[in-house]
């Protein structure tokens, strides 16, 4: 019998050391599973702030843009709105409710039944859209009597392409649309 209590001690202090070294990599793994919590947790909050600080410089950017006298419009390439100010709405009688959903054929649509010669700035959208690389401007004129003056500008980010922005601005007593030609706006007397 003293036999078996020396087996069943040795197989008990065996099997201690055996859920010993179990626990001990256990905690090892929890341990390393902790500060990769840890590590995840600092980075999830980082990117929050970041993310708090993006949203407040889009928001402070955005409001820049409303408070401009310019209507402005931003357009990318599949054809939707990418962002407009709220002078761009006024100047155009739009309501953001409206512009939801709407492509660029249909908002140049709604432009165009406002401009006394439709003609002229269709073209000088085409001709925008024939020579991107270049900046498009015209003096447009509005059934309600006033002026505009329209300026394309390719938006790039990196050097690509990403859209158009165009910019609105009211001209008091500019020269007749009739007699403005289409031109790079470099050649354009302002």
């Amino acid at each position: 019998m003293p036999e078996l209590r020396e087996k069943r001690a040795a197989a008990g202090s065996e099997l201690v050391n055996q859920l010993a070294h179990e626990l001990a990599r256990a905690q090892r793994s929890l341990a390393a599973s902790q500060q990769k919590l840890l590590a995840a947790n600092r980075s999830l909050q980082t990117r929050m702030q970041d993310l708090g600080e993006a949203r407040a410089t889009v928001a402070l950017l955005l409001a820049t843009l409303d408070a401009c006298e310019d209507g402005v419009l931003a357009t990318g390439h599949f054809g939707h709105a990418m962002h407009y100010n709220l002078r761009f709405l006024q100047m155009w009688r739009l309501t953001a409710e409206r512009m939801e959903g709407l492509n660029d054929s249909a908002l140049l649509a709604l432009q165009l039944a406002q401009v006394r010669d439709p003609q002229f700035l269709l073209a000088l959208v085409e001709a925008h859209h024939a020579r991107p690389e270049e900046e498009h401007s015209g003096l447009v004129e509005r059934t309600d009597g006033r002026t505009l003056h329209c300026l394309m500008v390719s938006h790039r980010v990196q050097g690509q392409r990403l859209g158009t922005v165009t910019t609105w601005r009211e001209v008091p007593q500019a020269k007749n649309p009739s007699q403005t030609s289409l031109m790079p706006v470099s050649s354009m007397p302002m």
